[in-house]
């Protein structure tokens, strides 16, 4: 990524932390874009989630693309690549931060991987729900 580029959205992000177009629940959507580009996906399949201590990591797939999702109690980001070799490569886009957390400094449990799904409005093919059932 250029600096330039990263400069940009970094003013973009904190422009939107302060001023969220909008909110759900304790969460401010930082890049509309990225999650109206969520609600719009149905995804197929969940093929592995990853945690570590306060994150964790869930790689799906939808007809077009291959999603990687990274979350913390902090913050929300995804990437939406064509190849896996694009995970490394491809910037994350950060979808929504905890305000509980900015402003206040309260630090909230973890969300389980449902609610993530219901909260960023990813849609579920039937294999998904399967899948994701399997990794909770």
């Amino acid at each position: 990524m250029k600096f330039k580029k990263l400069e940009d959205k970094l003013e973009l992000y904190y422009d939107k932390i302060k001023h969220p177009s909008k909110i759900i629940g304790d969460w401010a959507i930082i890049d509309i874009d990225a999650y109206n580009r969520i609600n719009k996906t149905t995804l197929t399949n969940i093929c592995d989630v990853n945690n570590y201590l306060d994150e964790r990591v869930v790689i799906a797939e939808s007809k077009k693309y291959l999603i990687a999702i990274k979350y913390t109690p902090n913050f929300i980001a995804s990437k939406f690549v064509d190849t896996e070799y694009d995970l490394i490569l491809k910037d994350w886009d950060l979808i929504a931060v905890d305000r509980e957390f900015l402003y206040k400094g309260n630090r909230s449990k973890i969300l389980s991987n449902k609610e993530l799904i219901a909260l960023i409005g990813f849609k579920l093919s039937k294999k998904a729900k399967v899948a994701l059932n399997d990794f909770e």
